[in-house]
């Protein structure tokens, strides 16, 4: 064994070892199905070392190959190889050939991509041309993830680097890794660090959720990035994020729905107020903690300490408060969906009770979904039943005319008022105007 090492060097295995520990990774032992490959993380991204094997059948080739997912929503496109290598490659993806405006750059490479300005600021950094130009061979593109076999959710593309043969230079491997962090950060972040941020960090925010696995091992996922970014824009409190928060109050990560209240909670802006309300009928839990007490606790920091007593005294069975917050209250489209969310939750009973006593014949449709679709106590479904009764009762009665019904001629007129035009009432016999 020592005279095959001191003949052909280290193996790949301990070439490849060697450097996750070096880069804080984790190697993974290859098998019958799956070859070895090393992964480490890098911000927002993990980026994934291996080997695959393409072929005819007859000749197979290996290469070493880098990847990282990552969100893309713009669609950016781009890709950079040696001059004279691969050069048809790019133009059935509708990229061109791009000049970055350095000379000895645009000399050894051909760059193509579908955005030249964004193109020229990716290579205007300087370390991405350094890294690229240390690499004997080199194929570094985004390769888009779309159509029906696309493993990862949409608006996520992968950087993609790939090379002929199996690379078992430690230095060269570490050069990899550096170009893949740096362009990354470049072009998810165009370089900056994003601590203080807002723009960045509602980027990261509006990331598809989830993890996508490949041979057993983890090529992507956003929840750690999710919810840094709720809680780093609830640092910051600027009103603008207050869209981007409010899209995740719903989501399937019960972690990050309950950073994104409290973000909102601390920026203190009266938009969040709508988009709250409805998660009072949310009994799920987030980290120990129901979503409503997170809710109605961040509602009372805005100001709203009213409708919160209101509705949960309404979904004890008490309708009093509630009713006297008016009809057409303010945020009743909001307490409708709150309490119609909390019918299928232990308190189903008095939230169905509750839309009976404020005449909520806009949620009939919702009450007859949740009778088709879902499964609820029967007690609840006795409710349910009775509420609906009780509202397609109030909706067929008679609406009185609203006031654009009335004709101007027939309203009464103050004193002195000019009258309707006499040219056209009946006249009597004799009438001179007749």
């Amino acid at each position: 064994m020592s005279f095959l090492k001191a003949l052909f060097g280290p193996s790949r295995k301990e070439i490849w070892q060697q450097l996750s520990r070096e880069m804080g990774g984790h190697f993974h032992e290859g098998g019958f199905f799956a070859t070895s490959a090393v992964q480490a993380r890098t911000g927002d991204w993990i980026v994934t070392l291996d080997t695959v094997t393409h072929g005819d059948g007859k000749t197979n080739q290996t290469y070493t190959r880098l990847r990282a997912p990552y969100f893309n929503p713009e669609g950016f496109r781009f890709e950079v190889y040696r001059a004279s290598v691969f050069s048809s490659l790019g133009k059935a993806l509708g990229m061109q050939d791009i000049k970055v405006g350095h000379p000895r750059f645009d000399q050894d490479f051909v760059i193509k991509g579908n955005a030249p300005r964004r193109v020229r600021r990716l290579f205007d950094n300087k370390r991405i041309r350094r890294l690229i130009d240390a690499q004997p061979r080199i194929h570094l593109s985004v390769k888009a993830q779309e159509g029906w076999f696309s493993k990862f959710p949409a608006g996520v593309d992968e950087l993609h680097f790939q090379s002929l043969g199996v690379i078992k230079d430690l230095g060269q491997l570490r050069t990899l890794f550096d170009l893949f962090s740096e362009v990354l950060q470049q072009v998810c972040h165009e370089g900056r660090a994003y601590e203080d941020d807002v723009r960045i960090h509602i980027r990261r925010l509006r990331a598809p959720g989830g993890r996508i696995e490949d041979n057993k091992y983890v090529l992507w996922e956003s929840y750690d990035s999710r919810r840094d970014a709720a809680d780093a824009l609830g640092r910051l409190r600027d009103p603008v994020a207050v869209p981007a928060l409010a899209s995740v109050l719903w989501d399937d990560d019960a972690l990050l729905r309950a950073l994104a209240i409290e973000a909102l909670a601390e920026i203190g802006h009266r938009d969040a107020i709508g988009p709250l309300v409805p998660l009072l009928g949310d009994a799920r839990k987030a980290d120990g903690e129901r979503i409503r007490e997170r809710v109605a606790e961040a509602l009372r920091q805005l100001g709203e300490e009213e409708l919160v007593d209101a509705v949960l005294a309404a979904l004890g069975g008490d309708f009093v408060r509630l009713t006297t917050l008016g009809a057409e209250g303010e945020y009743r489209a909001e307490i409708m969906a709150a309490l119609a969310g909390a019918i299928e939750g232990e308190a189903g009973r008095h939230a169905a009770n509750a839309l009976a006593e404020i005449h909520a014949v806009e949620a009939l449709p919702r009450l007859r979904e949740i009778l088709r679709s879902y499964s609820v106590p029967e007690v609840t479904e006795k409710a349910v039943t009775r509420t609906i009764a009780a509202l397609e009762a109030r909706a067929s009665l008679p609406r009185a005319a609203s006031g654009a019904d009335a004709q101007a001629d027939t309203l009464p007129r103050a004193a002195g008022e000019p009258g309707p035009d006499t040219g056209t009432l009946p006249r009597t016999v004799g009438d001179p105007t007749r």
